[in-house]
């Protein structure tokens, strides 16, 4: 059943397919090697004693053309889009879902959809014998190197020279002579105008842009990659660091056990400026195939949360103390695993285990062996705890201390100095009221082998420049042209806003949902949700001007129609013309000693003409420099504006004290009452906890909330004109011009 979920859920077909799903998975699996013997037979092979065909085997939910009869009408269609969703009972025939006609057909003429040869079936059988690991990679497995010694790692030039890194595989094409011959693993494509993968030659796809390189997604195309010799020394540098950290030992496969598959992934490290820094390859254990309870327990990743990253900054941009940006090389693999778990892996590709250490642990060939693993791996579900546990201990035996705000925050007071470090998984931003206490933190961990990579230059996508004179400026330049890229969106022309004013009227022309699958040129659903994604992403960390539009086009994600792809469209080319924009902390010119913690409120009453709820807009500052924002829908429909206003800002309320609890952690000093300003005289007065309204009974609990923390001066509700409210270009679209101007506001320049 698991394999049939996956097959569901990694095809998009509806839930109604899974009957579909559930009989492919048994013909698969019936032709599958297992563990269930000796031999590793696969039970077709001990019921016939015959080795099945893997020939006929595509992916579930492939795209494919289908012949259909055209009854007799000369220049009708011959051929019809579908959707493989099994293989006939009786023939090699594939049943094949037309989602045009909604219905189920059993043919052999099926088009465009990638199966084996004969020649090619045997190596895979072959490979897949040798070591039970994925189909995806088994083109470039490992080859035997017959040396003695310890644990060896082959010449990776050598090994995949000896197979024809060419080898081609027909595509069905059983009513038409002329056979089309393309390569699997040159099908790896570009993507078409609509963000769809289109077939490239080997040559196309292996040609790397300075810019926009693609990073190979297999070991196969990392080997057939014209960065390959880069490649090959960065799977090199990794085996020898996990054998040097110690993280497995090799064994004898126990019985009865259940080995993890593992991957490479490769990933092509940028400097500021995007041009190619390094490569890099990292090995992962594949943690999807964990059970809960036998090899994994508790799961969790240390994230710190965006807002405490900007305080960060504020801060050292107040201390006039540059943050520096430390890095953990192997983080993971420094911890160690749980004592109570057995994990084993199968050996990964580009590692050889010579024939000695076979003979001295008492097997002959590869499938027999298994890594037991000493210490946590990346891609294991917990291995993120782990790290986060040893890193925590590290940081408390040199006299940190974790905030309770944000768990990712750890702070320290050492002879009048604060000295700050906030944690994303292994990377660290270090700042402090003294420069010389940032210096010598990096020399006090030097037991993980931290790397002080300087002050930050990029920190979670964000390209980050400081001076003394103006602060600090973040952009994301490169990362909205690789969106951009990656979308086919590059070439399109840019426009004066992300959202029109005339967003709110429904038409039935983009009320159409898109597909959850389709062919070349074809906007899926997921398709819509990758640039969603980007978005999100993008205006979460620098572009606040963004918040409000991408907010409108993420309402639907899992049922997006046309015209929500349209929107998320319409503001990759806004940020395709503004990539330049970059947000700045200057901070305060008189340079005051307590620190000056502002929030801004505003909310559209009645915004969404489909529930009528209403837009709560935030921006919280510090010493005028934003830390914070936020553009959300409000769970309730507010029957007046007045209500709408302060219920957006009993939701900032709850932002600014946790801002305020966090500077209370780090014993730093700020002004208070911290001043609340919203651009509604009737809210106003219910925000004060002076004044009661009979029209806001059902609503009491929000305006005592507040109300409560104004009375005790630590908020205090200020009105300001909305002609200059930060947060108006938070919660509606704006004009041009308007837009241009809060966007200077708020600090986007």
């Amino acid at each position: 059943m698991n394999m049939a979920r996956c097959m569901i859920f990694a095809s998009g077909l509806p839930l109604n397919f899974w009957g579909d799903a559930v009989e492919y998975a048994a013909y698969i699996l019936n032709r599958a090697p297992t563990n269930s013997n000796a031999e590793r037979m696969s039970p077709m092979k001990v019921l016939t004693d015959q080795t099945p065909s893997l020939g006929e085997i595509v992916v579930f939910g492939s795209p494919c053309t289908v012949y259909r009869d055209p009854k007799k009408k000369n220049f009708a269609p011959r051929g019809q889009k579908g959707i493989i969703i099994g293989i006939g009972e009786e023939t090699k025939r594939y049943r094949v879902y037309l989602p045009k006609d909604k219905v189920v057909v059993v043919s052999q003429h099926v088009q465009n959809i990638e199966t084996l040869n004969k020649t090619q079936n045997k190596q895979v059988q072959e490979l897949y014998l040798q070591n039970p690991t994925s189909l995806e990679d088994n083109d470039s497995a490992r080859d035997q190197v017959q040396e003695g010694g310890n644990t060896r790692y082959q010449d990776l030039e050598e090994a995949t020279s000896r197979k024809d890194q060419t080898q081609n595989m027909k595509k069905r094409t059983p009513w038409t002579r002329k056979k089309k011959v393309v390569t699997r693993s040159a099908s790896k494509n570009k993507h078409s105008s609509q963000g769809q993968r289109t077939e490239s030659s080997a040559m196309d796809t292996d040609v790397v842009n300075v810019v926009t390189t693609s990073d190979p997604r297999n070991f196969g195309e990392a080997m057939r990659s014209s960065h390959k010799e880069g490649w090959m020394k960065a799977i090199s540098e990794e085996l020898q660091a996990l054998e040097n950290n110690g993280v497995w030992s090799i064994v004898k496969a126990p019985k009865d056990i259940r080995a993890l598959h593992s991957k490479w992934v490769f990933k092509t490290k940028r400097d500021a400026e995007g041009g190619i820094e390094r490569l890099k390859a990292r090995l992962v254990a594949c943690g999807n195939e964990q059970v809960f309870g036998v090899n994994y327990g508790v799961t969790f990743a240390a994230v710190i949360d965006m807002s405490s990253v900007k305080m960060i900054f504020a801060l050292a941009r107040k201390w006039k103390v540059p943050a520096k940006h430390g890095d953990v090389p192997n983080a993971y693999v420094k911890a160690d695993k749980e004592d109570n778990l057995d994990i084993y892996i199968h050996v990964p590709q580009g590692m050889q285990i010579a024939e000695d250490l076979k003979k001295k642990i008492g097997v002959s060939q590869n499938y027999e062996i298994v890594l037991e693993l000493k210490k946590a791996l990346y891609g294991l579900k917990q291995a993120g705890r782990l790290w986060s546990k040893l890193l925590h201990q590290k940081l408390v035996d040199i006299g940190f201390k974790q905030s309770l705000t944000d768990m990712c925050v750890y702070f320290r007071w050492t002879r009048g100095h604060l000295l700050i470090v906030g944690v994303y998984v292994d990377d660290l931003l270090v700042t402090g009221s003294d420069q010389g206490s940032v210096n010598s933190f990096f020399d006090e961990l030097n037991s993980l082998s931290v790397k002080d990579l300087g002050c930050a230059r990029k920190f979670l996508g964000m390209r980050i420049q400081y001076n003394d004179e103006n602060g600090y400026t973040f952009d994301q330049e490169v990362g909205i042209m690789d969106m951009l890229k990656e979308h086919g969106l590059e070439m399109g022309h840019s426009v004066r806003v992300p959202i029109t004013q005339d967003w709110n009227d429904n038409e039935e022309s983009v009320a159409v949902p898109l597909p959850v699958f389709g062919g070349d040129g074809v906007v899926t659903v997921k398709v819509f949700q990758s640039l969603v994604g980007s978005l999100l992403w993008i205006s979460r960390y620098t572009r606040p001007d963004i918040a409000f539009a991408v907010h409108k086009a993420s309402r639907r994600t899992h049922k997006p129609t046309m015209g929500d792809y349209k929107l998320a469209k319409k503001i990759a080319r806004y940020l395709s013309g503004t990539k330049t924009l970059r947000l700045s902390m200057i901070g305060r010119e008189d340079e005051p000693e307590l620190l000056q913690v502002v929030g801004y409120s505003d909310a559209d009453f009645a915004a969404d003409k489909g529930d009528r709820k209403s837009v709560t807009g935030g921006l919280i500052t510090i010493d005028g420099m934003p830390v914070s924002w936020m553009c959300k829908k409000q769970g309730g429909v507010s029957l007046s504006t007045m209500e709408a206003e302060f219920t957006a800002a009993s939701i900032m309320a709850r932002e600014l004290l946790g801002i305020r609890e966090l500077l209370q952690e780090l014993d730093l000093r700020f002004e208070e009452p911290i001043p609340l300003r919203v651009d509604n005289q009737a809210a106003l007065k219910q925000l004060d906890g002076e004044r009661a309204s009979a029209k806001a009974k059902h609503i009491d609990v929000r305006i005592k909330f507040v109300g409560d923390f104004a009375k005790r001066g630590i908020i205090k509700p200020e009105y300001r004109e909305t002609s200059s409210m930060p947060a108006d270009i938070l919660t509606k679209a704006l004009t041009a011009p308007r837009l241009v101007e809060m966007r200077q506001v708020i600090g986007l320049k």
